[in-house]
């Protein structure tokens, strides 16, 4: 967290345990990264999530970092001690397609999920998209992890690059111009 200066991590290990938590979120004290030891004396600590059953990708906008599981959206928001950071689920059943298929763009954070487009600007929403049915009848689902989301600020475009069904590697492009609300893809 840039402003809080805090290191977080996103599906770790607890304090003292070797197992693996694909929920649990874990902070360092703020201010140094090498202490990740919860202590009455500084900030480092944990929090899990409880929809879902991983976290595929975070995203840091200015208020808060808006985390994404497999099947719901969280904010996460510095509090200061005892609790530090606190998590608020702010939509359930929501896909993310991969860890690279969300971006923010203009303080607005969208995201491609498994068969929508959905978007966060303090209320999560679903993105009206009139090529919804074209773009997922024709990405290969087995290669989701492909997927990977940029920005053309300047034009007030959010892209995403996929795969298509007959694909292993990315070959298609789908934009959404958020200034226009207008469509467009290509290969």
């Amino acid at each position: 967290s840039d402003s809080k200066r805090f290191i977080l991590a996103f599906g770790c290990n607890d304090y003292g345990s070797a197992t693996l938590d694909p929920m649990l979120i874990r902070w360092s004290d703020q201010e140094d990264p090498y202490n990740w030891t919860p202590d009455a004396t500084n900030q480092a600590g944990s929090a899990r999530l409880s929809h879902g059953s991983e976290i595929i990708s975070a995203i840091q906008t200015r208020q808060e970092i808006v985390v994404l599981t497999d099947s719901s959206v969280y904010s996460l928001q510095y509090l200061g001690p005892p609790y530090v950071w606190g998590s608020q689920l702010l939509g359930d059943n929501i896909s993310i397609a991969g860890q690279n298929a969300a971006v923010i763009a203009s303080g607005v954070v969208y995201w491609m999920g498994v068969d929508k487009f959905y978007k966060y600007d303090g209320r999560t929403q679903t993105l009206r998209c009139d090529l919804r049915q074209f773009i997922f009848s024709d990405i290969n689902q087995s290669q989701s992890q492909q997927v990977f989301a940029g920005t053309n600020e300047g034009f007030n475009e959010v892209w995403w690059f996929y795969c298509s069904a007959s694909s292993n590697q990315v070959d298609k492009y789908v934009v959404y111009n958020y200034l226009d609300k207008v469509w467009y893809y290509g290969t």
